[in-house]
């Protein structure tokens, strides 16, 4: 596991990061990308992880928890502006649960590819989960990225819930804010996934990336790797080019067979045993004459 959050180009950090180990061993981990403003924004997103961390402490679910981020941030808000996103997951062994509210994502890196496990709670995501058609102008990209759910602003919140599903061997659970997941397209998400054996390395030019693209947020990312075991897929053959994807190269190719037993050799004994019924008729065939 690796974790990393980065003020960028902000004067302050709005973002907080957590990762916690609880006493069954069992693994949480969550990116909060708070709203309101320096002050307000910075202590939305450590008071929902706080109150996630208590929650979880205490033996509540994942889900349980977030309500309780949730009433937390709403508490100290106090009539204030103020909010957070939150994407947690809470990994037991190799399987794993993944909680949101907002728009901060989680993903999954796999051999077969990247798969975004959460769905952003924008005005922009949901209208196109609807078929909806949206606004043009130019306030259609903030309309678009308006929240439409956050924790804080009202003092029970819905709370998306998803899996649990088993993590793969060589498989990355990849929770991250906006402000990476906003620049960063998911072809180059996926191009990063491909090399996770320094994973403290591989988050921080993940969140160097980000800023490299132009992010102007604060840039978040906490990654959860399974390593791979025994042979797997041959790395190599799972680096993309381009856009283009070819699934076949996911499949190992088999070692050339070895001959059947009934292949080379049963084909010499039954040209063997065509002769030798040649020459017998032809030694009858002369005797009756």
């Amino acid at each position: 596991m690796a974790l990393r959050t980065d003020a960028g180009r902000r004067e302050g950090n709005e973002d907080s990061v957590l990762s916690m180990r609880l006493a069954s061993g069992a693994l949480v981990i969550a990116v909060a990308d708070g709203m309101g403003g320096l002050e307000l924004g910075d202590v939305a997103s450590r008071t929902a992880l706080q109150a996630l961390r208590g929650a979880m402490t205490n033996g509540a679910t994942l889900e349980e928890a977030v309500q309780e981020a949730n009433r937390a941030v709403h508490v100290r808000a106090s009539g204030r502006a103020m909010g957070t996103t939150l994407v947690a997951a809470l990994a037991e062994d190799a399987r794993v649960t993944v909680a949101n509210v907002g728009d901060s994502r989680a993903y999954r890196c796999t051999p077969l590819g990247l798969r975004r496990i959460t769905v952003d709670h924008t005005h922009g995501e949901e209208a196109r989960q609807a078929g909806a058609a949206a606004p043009t102008g130019a306030l259609a990209d903030r309309w678009a990225s308006a929240l439409t759910r956050s924790l804080g602003t009202r003092p029970e919140v819905e709370v998306d819930v998803f899996g649990p599903f088993d993590m793969d061997d060589g498989e990355c659970v990849l929770l991250c804010s906006d402000g990476v997941h906003g620049v960063l397209t998911d072809e180059a998400i996926e191009r990063w996934s491909q090399d996770l054996r320094d994973l403290d390395g591989a988050v921080e030019v993940l969140l160097r990336s980000a800023l490299d693209t132009g992010s102007e947020d604060n840039v978040s990312a906490v990654a959860l790797h399974r390593p791979s075991r025994g042979r797997g897929v041959q790395s190599a053959a799972l680096r993309r080019k381009g856009s283009a994807w070819d699934p076949r190269l996911l499949v190992e190719r088999s070692p050339v067979p070895k001959p059947s037993r009934f292949g080379v050799k049963g084909i010499l004994l039954g040209l063997i045993g065509v002769a030798a019924a040649v020459v017998g008729g032809w030694a009858v065939w002369m005797r009756m004459q």
